[in-house]
């Protein structure tokens, strides 16, 4: 199991050169499109190609436009497969996560991978929070929480393989300019050295069930 610090690192890690790749969700993120560590941009500085899937972007501001449609992550199709799918910080906002997983296994290639981020339902904030609070405070679109087992069930009854699984330790990339963020951050760190399982998100790469 390994620990990531930040996007970056994920997709250089698990990203091919050679690959071609459909960002779903890859729209907004809360930063600049022109922004160098906009997720979308890294997967373009790291694939062969990158495709992107939105229910609202502004295409005059990509460079092939062609590239991308504007469907909803639960259903879409493009003309072709791809080597990867990349959902990064988006199935938690999702009303019905099966059909999303769907559309992934129609628009893979037969030796395809999908990559899942999400936030941890145990990560320390919001375990902390829980103690301070009657809810964590969370996102207002989101309409569920993982952790490993839950996340590892729906994928195993919607007919996918667990390659791997890992955390996703870049909450100092989020929450740089929060100097409450920073105080919580050491604690964070503290407990980071005893056992990863606080950490903020989790990642898996699964592909479909008997395409290994």
């Amino acid at each position: 199991m390994k620990i990531y610090k930040s996007k970056k690192e994920l997709i250089k890690g698990v990203i091919r050169k050679e690959d071609s790749v459909l960002d779903v969700g890859f729209w907004g993120q809360a930063i600049n499109i022109d922004n160098p560590d906009w997720v979308h941009n890294i997967l373009l500085s790291q694939a062969k190609e990158v495709f992107g899937v939105d229910l609202g972007f502004d295409e005059s501001r990509l460079k092939n436009s062609q590239n991308y449609k504007k469907q909803s992550a639960e259903n879409f199709d493009f003309d072709r497969k791809f080597d990867v799918i990349f959902a990064g910080d988006l199935i938690e906002h999702l009303s019905n996560m099966g059909l999303f997983l769907d559309s992934c296994k129609r628009n893979l290639k037969n030796d395809g991978k999908l990559i899942i981020t999400t936030p941890n339902a145990f990560g320390l904030f919001n375990v902390m929070e829980k103690f301070l609070k009657t809810e964590p405070s969370v996102n207002s679109d989101h309409t569920v929480y993982f952790n490993f087992l839950v996340l590892r069930k729906l994928l195993e009854k919607n007919g996918w393989d667990i390659v791997e699984e890992d955390y996703l330790d870049d909450v100092w990339v989020k929450y740089k300019l929060s100097f409450k963020r920073k105080f919580l951050y050491g604690i964070y760190k503290l407990f980071g050295l005893f056992t990863p399982k606080f950490i903020e998100n989790i990642v898996v790469v699964v592909r479909p069930k008997n395409n290994q």
